[in-house]
């Protein structure tokens, strides 16, 4: 099935992860890349999976010129998301003008056919994915900091209004028709997947925030200003100094789309909150993006909307994918306080809430 604008959207009871393990990335690499792995470990991912990969000094790829001493990251994409191949090439058309413009992100790794990218069946699978090798980027995740400094959510902020003043110089084909299940204008469709969140109370929370958010956000967005966004600037893709004060680098684009820009801070946002614990630190995160970038009014009139929108996604789709996949704990990591905090947010007033944030 499709979604209006002739996009592959994931439906309920479809399961797309790839099936992989250590051996397999490790044969991968090898036969696709003529590197040598000599120790591969399993990363967290969502719908995807990823490896990195620390290799021997010797190699058989004409594509490079040394084996990276940080190694790599094997990134198996998801049957869905491998059929958009052209989005593919749009995500490495992007970290190429992303580091022409100084902003730190992973390099894409020509194989021997001397492309970014290979269709291959992985595992006992019947579908193909695309199979991608990037350089690893070393650095603290920031999830890692379990109580992250008012520096720190200041320069989140700052970094995230950077990066899409950056991007609306960018441009490539495969984002004009883009769409997917964690774009923010996708929250609607969380209604076919609902039904994963148990408790009766909290569906009808969710519930509430879609109508809220077809409401408010779906029906001005032609208001909001759009332009090409990372699409998920949560604490797992976000790298930091040694001291927890600056963002070094941004990982996964995945998600990146061209959307509305409120939706770029509103996800921040977001995840800031849930690693923080205290919605009133979202100031600081405000504070950074703004001084790059001004928020009209009518953007920061759907700015709390917009955050639960994301929390919803992250919480219903979670439960779902984990019904599907339960041995992947990591599905589950918004569960641990983003209902509480779902809860806290959607009880204050907009005014309440800028009154927090000013």
């Amino acid at each position: 099935m499709s979604d209006p604008t002739g996009e592959e959207i994931l439906q309920p009871g479809q399961l797309i992860r790839p099936k992989a393990d250590s051996k397999t990335a490790a044969d991968l690499v090898h036969r696709l890349y003529g590197l040598k792995a000599k120790l591969v470990s399993e990363l967290n991912a969502y719908d995807d999976m990823n490896f990195r990969v620390l290799c021997e000094e010797e190699f058989q790829n004409p594509g490079i010129t040394g084996v990276e001493r940080d190694g790599y990251v094997l990134k198996i994409t998801n049957s869905l998301d491998s059929r958009k191949t052209e989005f593919v090439e749009g995500q490495t058309a992007m970290l190429d003008f992303l580091e022409a413009n100084g902003i730190r992100a992973p390099k894409p790794v020509k194989n021997l056919k001397n492309r970014f990218y290979s269709l291959e069946i992985v595992g006992d699978g019947a579908e193909k994915h695309v199979v991608r090798l990037l350089t690893y980027i070393p650095g603290d995740l920031l999830h890692r900091h379990a109580d992250p400094s008012d520096e720190l959510l200041t320069d989140v902020g700052r970094f995230a209004a950077e990066l899409d003043e950056a991007l609306k110089r960018f441009h490539h084909p495969a984002y004009d028709q883009h769409r997917t299940l964690w774009m923010l204008s996708s929250v609607p469709r969380l209604r076919d997947f609902v039904h994963a969140v148990d408790d009766a109370r909290r569906r009808r929370l969710v519930n509430e925030v879609i109508v809220k958010f077809v409401e408010e956000v779906m029906g001005g967005m032609e208001r909001l200003e759009k332009g090409i966004i990372h699409g998920d600037l949560n604490e797992q893709n976000i790298l930091v100094d040694d001291e927890g004060k600056r963002v070094l680098a941004i990982l996964d684009f995945g998600d990146s789309q061209k959307s509305c820009l409120i939706f770029e801070i509103a996800i921040a946002l977001c995840y800031m909150l849930l690693q923080a614990k205290d919605i009133s630190r979202g100031k600081h995160v405000l504070r950074g993006y703004r001084a790059v970038r001004r928020i009209p009014e009518v953007e920061m009139n759907v700015l709390k909307t917009c955050v639960c929108g994301r929390l919803c996604q992250s919480l219903v789709l979670g439960a779902y994918s984990h019904l599907n996949d339960p041995g992947n704990e990591y599905l589950l990591y918004t569960q641990k306080s983003g209902w509480s905090l779902l809860e806290e947010l959607w009880e204050l007033s907009n005014d309440a809430l800028m009154q927090l944030w000013e």
